[in-house]
């Protein structure tokens, strides 16, 4: 059998039942975020009809990131190289430079080991990996089905280490005195790779697609769109996701009928912390600085409506 871990029930099971009954439901087997994307753009029932539009997309395209636990434990991920990583030898602890790197090495895991952007991140550079910060259900999930990774019931917090930092209780005044008006990675975290414009065809295979989009690496903060009890921040990093309202049309007309409802700049908490970074040298390297925030000509003619709400006014009265 050619991936014999990607039987949940099969050989992996019979030795680690638990995780693999946990397993079955988390994002990374059923990549179900990228479901969860397409039908806030694209409507409740848009992948109701498994070989046409959405459907056809989500099929061809997102379901080849789902992830076994071979993928992991023994070999690289598919769909970035394949193959074993040191020939049959298990790995209890997957090495993150030829496992994690391999699915999220466009942006976050890139980000962090400094092969995307300006500079690694500090704690890549005291050695610490992914799993240094991500408990391991982030990984095997919790047997719980979950829409979204923001739905996790455990994520890495900067506070989970730097607890004596919290605001209100920092012997920094600049962190007690703009409490958790901002996400720690306005200040610490650098530039990082947004993606534009992305459009998706049928390969010349038939059985797979092809997509194209603009790259660039930028940093700007907005409003946080959706403020909750873990990220009560005001503003927060945005990254800008490739979707388009037309990204899909090769598929057929009209298939993001949501796609004004909902921002495409994202809230994005970078993988590239620094302490010292561009922005927070003085004050007004970010008050005065205009060119760090969203701004109307950030905006693009294919961007969704609803990023507007993100944009802030600025610039901004010191008042400290």
């Amino acid at each position: 059998m050619r991936a014999p871990s990607a039987d949940l029930d099969g050989i992996c099971a019979d030795c680690h039942y638990e995780v693999t009954e946990t397993y079955k439901t988390s994002l990374h087997s059923t990549v179900r975020g990228f479901e969860t994307s397409l039908l806030k753009f694209g409507g409740e029932d848009a992948l109701d009809s498994p070989h046409e539009g959405l459907g056809q997309v989500y099929n061809m395209n997102c379901m080849a990131c789902h992830a076994t636990c071979g993928e992991c434990h023994v070999s690289r991920p598919t769909t970035w190289a394949g193959g074993l990583i040191n020939q049959h030898e298990f790995f209890s602890t997957p090495p993150m430079e030829q496992t994690c790197f391999g699915c999220h090495g466009a942006r976050n895991a890139g980000e962090y080991m400094g092969t995307v952007g300006f500079s690694r991140d500090v704690h890549y550079e005291m050695g610490m990996t992914c799993m240094d910060c991500h408990d391991v259900t982030n990984f095997h999930g919790t047997g719980v089905a979950y829409d979204t990774m923001w739905e996790k019931p455990v994520l890495p917090s900067c506070l989970d280490c730097h607890e004596d930092q919290t605001p209100g209780q920092s012997d920094l005044h600049v962190h007690n005195v703009h409490g958790t008006d901002l996400s720690c990675h306005v200040c610490h975290s650098q530039a990082s790779q947004s993606c534009f414009e992305c459009h998706v065809s049928i390969a010349d295979d038939g059985q797979s697609v092809s997509s194209s989009s603009e790259m660039r690496i930028l940093f700007r903060i907005g409003l946080n769109p959706e403020i909750t009890e873990e990220r009560p921040y005001r503003y927060v990093t945005l990254r800008h996701i490739p979707t388009a309202a037309d990204s899909y049309i090769e598929f057929g007309e009209n298939l993001l009928p949501n796609f004004d409802q909902y921002p495409n700049w994202k809230y994005s908490p970078t993988h590239n912390i620094q302490r010292s970074t561009f922005q927070n040298e003085s004050c007004n390297s970010c008050h005065g600085n205009e060119r760090i925030f969203l701004r109307e000509s950030d905006l693009r003619k294919t961007d969704s409506k609803a990023n507007w709400d993100l944009i802030p006014e600025v610039p901004f009265t010191l008042e400290y």
